[in-house]
């Protein structure tokens, strides 16, 4: 009779096809699909009865196809992967690929197999290991994955016998329980305090800084500035001719125009021959009484 459900429970997670629910369960298989997990099958069945679950199983080379029914999910719809040997393998690749996955339980990963470290999105990621590589055939299920945020935890059971430990079955029942009953966590969009608006008082002492500010710019601008090492400038005063030189220049003028008065009006042209006296009476008015006009009236006197 056991026999029989476990038959009905691996047909029923072999066939049935994504849905929306309030938890999203993918369970991997190992090499060769569910044949040499009958541990995880009795799992698979054992999950499909806990509350507002959805469980859906998966080859551990269709990691692709679970990546695309994550990311068809309705919005709020919880993910958790389960992946045993190679399909713990392939629980790397679902991470690293798809948005978001709340939680991934990786059982004994094989080192006969590749994969990437984990760089995806994944609130929780545990995984399940034998460090010790002979006990696992040959590493089977002691390869270490690398990743950020990952917890291990090691065991001594051996490859086949991993999926049969009752820690695992409750460790992956707990967490299943943790994220369906996590509340959806919505960011509440708080509209940013506008600054308080200035009183009269206030508006006033603002403006009359900046119209004192703008005076000041217009008075710099207006009046270019100082050099640095430059004075005041200072005005020059107005060169005054000496009295001597002012007596000479009249003198000189006047006689310019006596001169000028000797000489014909009409012809400019017509000789006029100046006499001593005119002479005397020149240098008397510009000199004084000097040796020179001494001389010239000495010589006056000899003629």
């Amino acid at each position: 009779m056991k026999r029989v459900s476990l038959a009905l429970a691996l047909c029923c997670s072999l066939f049935c096809s994504a849905a929306s629910a309030k938890t999203f369960v993918a369970v991997l298989w190992p090499m060769f699909g569910p044949l040499p997990a009958i541990g995880l099958v009795e799992l698979v069945g054992e999950l499909k009865f806990m509350p507002d679950v959805e469980v859906h199983t998966y080859l551990h080379q269709e990691w692709p196809s679970l990546v695309e029914d994550i990311d068809r999910l309705p919005a709020g719809t919880r993910t958790v992967v389960v992946g045993y040997s190679l399909g713990a393998n392939s629980t790397v690749f679902v991470a690293n690929k798809s948005k978001y996955i709340d939680a991934i339980i990786a059982l004994q990963p094989s080192m006969l197999s590749w994969n990437p470290n984990v760089t995806g999105r994944v609130g929780r990621m545990i995984e399940v290991y034998n460090p010790n590589p002979w006990m696992t055939f040959g590493g089977m299920g002691s390869k270490k994955l690398i990743g950020p945020n990952i917890e291990y935890i090691a065991n001594n059971d051996s490859h086949p016998g991993a999926q049969f430990n009752s820690e695992f079955r409750s460790l992956v029942k707990s967490e299943i329980s943790r994220v369906s009953t996590e509340p959806v966590l919505v960011t509440a969009y708080a509209p940013i305090p506008s600054a308080p608006k200035p009183t009269n008082a206030v508006m006033t002492a603002q403006a009359q800084v900046r119209v004192q500010a703008q005076v000041q710019v217009q008075v710099q601008v207006q009046s270019p500035p100082k050099p640095a090492n430059a004075s005041s400038p200072t005005k020059l005063a107005a060169v005054k001719p000496q009295p001597a030189k002012q007596h000479r220049l009249a003198d000189a003028t006047a006689f310019l125009d006596s001169l000028t008065n000797t000489v014909d009006s009409g012809n400019l042209f017509t000789e006029r021959q100046l006499t001593i006296a005119d002479l005397t009476n020149y240098a008397n008015r510009n000199y004084g009484t000097s040796r020179t006009a001494e001389a010239v009236t000495t010589t006056s006197q000899y003629r």
